[in-house]
């Protein structure tokens, strides 16, 4: 569809406006796919974020936390023994399943999910790395029952781990930068983008609706810097590096140790040491380590109230230890949220020599964090910011989505 217009006859110039209207049909017809796995995963997040809650709510409150973790680690062990892939971490099997071109059973997924709902409800993991492969599976699920091409099950699965990510870690434009780069290495091309960010801004709007709109990091206090607030987020930078160095030696050596013992048996045989590192963190009474990936109140508190070092690395070294246990010994779980309070905690370190820039340095410090340990620093600055303040971000990225695929459905061209 072409419109002429003549603004600059006198001077010679002729143009032609083009309109592709199969471009708009064919993007419309893409977001609406890109709605739906975006509505499906905004919903199974919501989903999965109450039982966490509810689960946890009656465990502590019916004082049966030891039969809680009886049970996880009994319930790993018989769906290890069905599907022993099932142990490894969201992440891991989420980027082999995408890139072998593999598709999620729905069985598998179901298992995972209620898994996932018993170990974040009690265990002080991450929310990331399960989001990630539960997304795979919805995107995969949708894709097929709206008999799209086979070959594009893992474009759409990517979308659907886009949206549950966006969603339960409560940072859409973050969750679309961390699934993308982790996958690709790169954000990709902007038309990919575009389809995920659709995803990820539906599954999120409606998650917050259900769920609370209020920030994931509730940081209060002051924001104001100056040249001279570089020097300790310097000295921050090194300790979160140096924080990272030990916590993937940790890791690997408990990897290590975890090859010896059959995939299926890896939960009950650590199981005593996953009671120890639970009594440790239970019987913790200022930082609430257990409440980490259900209300995430010990971000909260690193981030808002001054420790002791003493404290604080010990706090730190139980976090660690723990991250690396469990992940390397099949149990569900992430990694993002226990960095960020890693890295918040190391902040809080710094802010007892400055305790007016403790927001500030909270904030770098788990930013900081995210980015040494995964590698993906524009993603840890992008998401930190939107899980610390109410911006506009949802509304921004609907403006920018319009705007760029109705202005994308033009050209000029010389007549």
């Amino acid at each position: 569809m072409y419109f002429s217009f003549f603004p600059f006859a006198s001077l010679g110039l002729k143009m032609k406006l083009k309109f592709y209207k199969n471009y708009v049909i064919g993007k419309l017809k893409e977001s609406l796919f890109a709605s739906l796995i975006g509505v499906t995963a905004g919903l199974s997040a919501a989903f999965l974020d109450f039982l966490i809650l509810l689960f946890h709510n009656l465990s502590f409150e019916l004082g049966i936390q030891f039969f809680h973790l009886t049970f996880l680690a009994v319930y790993m062990f018989v769906v290890a023994s069905i599907e022993s892939s099932i142990t490894l971490p969201g992440l891991v099997l989420s980027l082999r399943i995408l890139r072998e071109n593999l598709f999620i059973p729905f069985f598998v997924w179901l298992i995972k999910f209620i898994g996932v709902a018993i170990s974040l409800s009690i265990l002080p993991l991450g929310r990331e790395g399960p989001a990630m492969f539960l997304g795979t599976g919805l995107g995969q699920y949708i894709s097929q029952l709206l008999r799209l091409p086979k070959g594009q099950l893992n474009y759409w699965g990517t979308i659907g781990a886009v949206a549950f990510v966006g969603a339960f870690l409560k940072t859409p434009l973050g969750g679309t930068f961390y699934v993308l780069e982790n996958r690709f290495g790169k954000v990709l091309n902007v038309d990919f983008l575009i389809n995920a960010l659709t995803a990820s801004t539906v599954s999120f709007t409606i998650y917050a609706y259900l769920r609370g709109f209020h920030p994931l990091l509730h940081i209060e206090g002051h924001f104001h810097w100056n040249l001279l607030d570089l020097i300790p987020s310097v000295i921050l930078g090194i300790l979160t590096a140096l924080a990272t160095v030990i916590l993937l030696l940790l890791y690997e050596f408990f990897k290590f140790l975890a090859r010896f013992v059959p995939e299926n048996m890896r939960p009950l045989a650590i199981f005593p040491v996953v009671l120890l590192l639970f009594a440790i963190a239970h019987n913790h009474q200022h930082i609430h380590l257990l409440e980490l990936a259900v209300t995430y109140q010990p971000i909260n508190e690193v981030s808002s109230n001054l420790y002791p070092p003493s404290e604080l690395l010990g706090v730190i070294a139980l976090e660690m230890v723990s991250i690396a246990i469990f992940l390397s010994f099949g149990y569900p779980g992430g990694i993002v949220l226990p960095l960020i309070f890693l890295g918040a905690s190391l902040g809080n370190l710094v802010a007892y020599y400055s305790p007016d820039k403790l927001s500030i340095l909270a904030l770098t410090g788990a930013a900081a964090m995210v980015s040494a340990s995964l590698n993906i620093p524009i993603t840890a600055v992008i998401m930190i910011t939107e899980m610390s303040h109410q911006t506009l971000i949802i509304p921004e990225i609907v403006g920018v989505l319009t705007a760029y695929f109705l202005a994308k459905a033009f050209k000029i061209l010389r007549a």
